[in-house]
């Protein structure tokens, strides 16, 4: 056996005649495409390129569950303000190393196992074979879009034509991944086995491409034209619809990648590499891709740094959950943990409501292979790790609640609160244990990643560390924040609430201001989001932190008015708009302004355009955040951002709204909000957005 070395590339004979080239970047847990390993590469696979003395050629990671992640993001950032000639350039010098792997005089296979994703999917398409491995770990993808990016190393060109034209506009118009077995049934996996089997695999395949040579025959067929065998009409009206429902969450780049690929299917390969590299200078430097990028990079603080936790201690497991509350809120956290696993008892005072729970929970377990139970009563949860009440939203019925669940528990059970508002602080006076104490806010368990995980002053730093894995373990987004009513995500959609209900007092219309936040890229309007979330609720959350003196929260009579009627939003199918089922469309209607016209005043207000309004909010949610920073309530201006995308939908594209006012400019924001404090003072600046514009500081130093 013979071998060579470089840094992060080996060479190795696996077998006489079969040269095995392994990726494993030092003192990285992924291998990344960075220039470095772009250098080591094409000076390995140059050399192999001249050695005809080989059979075949296998590309794998040592990796345990990568095989290349991509291409190296931080250096991405780095170039995003680079002209079109370099970027372009860049796409190039990039395939020109990857293009080797289908320039050797002998077939090339891909061994892959774990995510094969973004560039590292496009080198496995540059091979002649594609092996994968069945193990959950393996992902396969090209999600450049989620990035305001588009695919730039013929990943657009090379998935057409290995698999098909429609399989590619999938794939990289939705950016989303998908496992080795579905890839093959796309057709660009050639054979699926065990990740033990997989480099045997990826040798049986050399050796019977030794014996046929298809590969040949099929890489003089990728240099032409798409074969189409479908109506391009049809499948641009088909994802072009589908962008459209997706332009809240990653706008542009899907639109550019759709044209691109309908444009160069028709066109020879290399000319199609040619017009990748055109959209990729389109997209690369927008707006969206600087938001989605930061976006991707407050996910990778968050695995490191998730919050005022000690995350070096050792974490108690936590598998079995208790929940009180068999409402809407209990029952879908209930079903979050049997898909993950873990045993849930849950118990509600209503028997009714714990009966129809129970029948859809029961089944979600069994498909799952966890075990559901309905508890009789507070005893059943003897046994659980951590328990959870999932109330309604009063201080004294949490308190109670709580004291019932300590009076059965074990001493080394936690005890959750599942408060949205109420300070931990004063929940747990109604304990004895008050260190296994603290508060799980799930923003909202089936759509919203995010769970704020609330310290209290006794929270025990154990009890943190083994909460903060638990909600890991269910994957979910943990950040850990100090205790104070409304903690991060309420009080940031306080203000935007707020300031809504401002303009709407200023005679702007509710629909107008939705419509205004949807253009920006919200999925709703914050009118739209007060009737989901129910118009008491945001009530009596706002009341909370009135009475906490959080800044942002007006105590409007609009809000009582409406609670007063019973138009509590789409659970009474009637808010600030009509509805005809809890899932249906927003029905606007006249007697919603009759109702609150005496709380109108279009006499007294700014002058304001739809950009306008949706830069007044946004203002409005910067002061809020500096408050929270400025009581240390959470650790890092980049949780603000965190929370704000991961907890209410706000764009990702844009990035956060810390990361919006850097870009827009503090004296922007700051002139706003002078302009509005010239109606209501509170909203003029705080030291430290005026200091910060003084300083011409930012968030993001």
């Amino acid at each position: 056996m013979t071998s060579t070395t470089s840094k992060s590339v080996t060479v190795t004979e696996i077998k006489a005649g079969i040269a095995l080239v392994t990726i494993d970047m030092p003192g990285s847990s992924a291998n990344v495409l960075t220039t470095e390993l772009f250098a080591e590469l094409d000076e390995t696979l140059a050399k192999l390129q001249q050695q005809p003395v080989w059979d075949g050629l296998i590309i794998w990671s040592a990796k345990p569950g990568i095989f290349v992640a991509g291409a190296d993001l931080k250096q991405i950032v780095s170039t995003l303000d680079w002209p079109d000639e370099r970027i372009i350039g860049f796409c190039e010098q990039g395939r020109a190393v990857m293009a080797r792997l289908s320039q050797m005089p002998f077939v090339t296979v891909a061994a892959i196992h774990g995510a094969c994703v973004g560039g590292g999917l496009e080198l496995a398409l540059w091979c002649d074979r594609r092996i994968a491995s069945a193990d959950r770990k393996t992902n396969l993808g090209l999600p450049e879009v989620k990035l305001g990016l588009v695919p730039g190393w013929a990943g657009t060109v090379r998935l057409p034509r290995i698999a098909s034209l429609e399989v590619a506009i999938d794939l990289v118009t939705s950016g989303r991944q998908i496992d080795a077995q579905q890839a093959m049934e796309f057709g660009f996996i050639d054979g699926v086995t065990s990740r033990d089997g997989l480099l045997d695999a990826a040798v049986a395949a050399i050796e019977n491409e030794r014996e046929h040579q298809h590969y040949r025959h099929e890489r003089h067929a990728i240099l032409s034209a798409v074969n189409q065998s479908c109506d391009l009409e049809s499948l641009r009206e088909k994802y072009a619809a589908k962008i459209v429902a997706n332009q809240a969450v990653f706008p542009f780049a899907p639109e550019i990648a759709l044209q691109h690929l309908l444009s160069s299917a028709a066109l020879p390969h290399d000319q199609a590499c040619h017009n990748e590299s055109l959209a990729m200078a389109v997209v690369y430097g927008s707006e969206p891709s600087y938001g989605l990028l930061n976006h991707f990079f407050l996910g990778e603080h968050n695995r490191k740094h998730p919050g005022f936790v000690d995350t070096t201690l050792a974490a108690t497991p936590i598998s079995r959950i208790g929940i009180v509350g068999a409402g809407l809120m209990g029952t879908n956290i209930a079903e979050i943990c049997l898909r993950q696993q873990c045993d849930v008892v849950l118990f509600d005072a209503s028997a009714e409501a714990l009966r129809k729970a129970s029948e859809t929970l029961a089944e979600v377990a069994d498909n799952a292979r966890s075990r559901f139970q309905a508890a009789g009563d507070y005893s059943d949860f003897g046994d659980c790790d951590l328990v959870l009440e999932s109330v309604v939203e009063v201080e004294e019925i949490k308190k109670s609640v709580l004291q019932k669940i300590e009076s059965v528990v074990s001493e080394q059970a936690i005890i959750a609160t599942g408060t949205s508002a109420i300070p931990v602080a004063r929940l747990s006076a109604a304990l004895r244990l008050k260190d296994r104490l603290c508060g799980i806010h799930f923003c909202h368990p089936q759509l919203m990643e995010l769970v704020e995980l609330i310290k209290g002053e006794c929270s025990s730093p154990q009890t943190m560390a083994s909460v903060t894995a638990w909600i890991r373990k269910i994957r979910k987004m943990p950040v850990v924040v100090k205790d104070h009513a409304g903690f991060v995500v309420n009080r940031l959609l306080a203000a935007m609430l707020d300031q809504s209900v401002r303009l709407y007092g200023w005679g702007y219309g509710i629909a107008q201001i939705d419509d205004a936040m949807r253009l920006f890229g919200f999925r709703g309007g914050p009118f739209e989001i007060v009737d989901i979330i129910g118009v008491e609720v945001c009530m009596h959350a706002g009341r909370e932190m009135y009475d906490a003196s959080v800044k942002s929260v007006t105590m409007t009579p609009i809000l009582p008015r409406m609670v007063k009627n019973d138009w509590l939003g789409r659970k009474t199918g009637q808010g600030f708009y009509r509805y005809g089922s809890l899932e249906g469309d927003r029905i606007e209607y006249p007697a919603i302004d009759q109702l609150l016209a005496s709380y109108v005043d279009r006499n007294q207000r700014p002058e304001f355009n739809s950009k306008q309004m949706v830069e007044s909010i946004c203002a409005v949610i910067v002061l809020e955040a500096t408050a929270i920073l400025d009581q240390q309530i959470i650790a890092d201006p980049k949780d603000i951002d965190l929370c704000i995308i991961n907890g209410f939908s706000f764009p990702a594209h844009v990035g956060g709204i810390l990361f919006w006012a850097d870009r827009f400019g503090i004296d922007r924001v700051n002139a706003i909000l002078n302009q509005l404090g010239r109606y209501d003072a509170k909203l003029l600046p705080g030291k430290r957005l005026l200091q910060m514009e003084a300083d011409r500081g930012k968030f993001y130093g």
